[in-house]
């Protein structure tokens, strides 16, 4: 057992030898002049260099100067590679003229709704959710023109929708996986249910107080007609306004596979 404990406190020293040793050299060649990493570099990662810098003149049209500009910034993680043992081609997994253009047209990171500031996700959410009842109400004042309640007021589905965008914002928020490692929510299961429920119970209550007869004059109950023109507006405004601020996804899916809009 001591030997063992001696050989595991051994080689734990060994692997923090290491990481400092690799720190150090890591801060050195970051610290070195583009010309002075330019001569430490192999055969065979100056001649990678060479022909990158001249595939990036003639891929981006650009001149020598700034083709070797755009080189020198690989430069340190290149001769860190060759210290291990890795040369640029395999360290890139590509060519030179597959590397430019890399550089070049480099792929962009697909977008999630979480990448999107919260009020412009409660924004599309609200939207949505406008669309989606008043034309519901909408059909339905149409076909049954005897629906007066004041659950149906203009003040009602406007105060609920916002209520529900923004709780959706949230909500798509708290059930985000905390890492790439750890697929569990950012709140707990229990703690969700407790919140939803609380806003579950606070709508009805605020349906109700739009109940009483005191908001009839500021709540009505409108045209089937009417409320199928918000619904209209409604998706409208939001197709425009996350074609505006480029949103993607969904409240729905908050996570699209592509950086498309929905």
């Amino acid at each position: 057992m001591a030997e063992e404990k001696k050989e595991n406190t051994a080689r734990i020293d060994q692997e923090k030898q290491a990481k400092l040793k690799a720190k150090t050299e890591a801060d050195e060649i970051k610290n070195m002049s583009s010309a002075e990493l330019r001569t430490k570099l192999s055969n065979k990662n100056s001649d990678y260099v060479f022909r990158l810098q001249k595939e990036l003149e003639k891929q981006g049209n650009m001149n020598a100067d700034d083709a070797a500009a755009r080189v020198d910034q690989l430069l340190p993680e290149i001769i860190i590679a060759q210290r291990r043992g890795q040369p640029a081609n395999d360290l890139y997994m590509a060519s030179p003229s597959i590397k430019a253009e890399q550089i070049l047209h480099p792929e962009e990171k697909p977008k999630t709704l979480m990448d999107i500031p919260f009020w412009q996700r409660a924004t599309d959410s609200t939207l949505l959710w406008l669309g989606t009842f008043t034309a519901f109400y909408g059909l339905m004042g149409i076909f049954n023109t005897k629906i007066q309640s004041t659950q149906n007021g203009v003040l009602t589905i406007l105060v609920f929708c916002i209520l529900l965008g923004v709780f959706w914002a949230k909500y798509n928020e708290w059930t985000m996986p905390k890492s790439k490692d750890n697929r569990r929510p950012k709140m707990s299961w229990p703690k969700l249910l407790g919140i939803s429920a609380l806003f579950v119970v606070g709508l009805f209550v605020l349906m109700g107080i739009f109940m009483l007869p005191i908001f009839k004059v500021i709540n009505p109950v409108l045209p089937g007609i009417a409320y199928l023109i918000i619904a209209v507006i409604a998706f409208a405004g939001r197709y425009y306004f996350r074609k505006y601020y480029h949103i993607t996804g969904s409240v729905f899916m908050p996570n699209p596979q592509s950086g498309k809009s929905k």
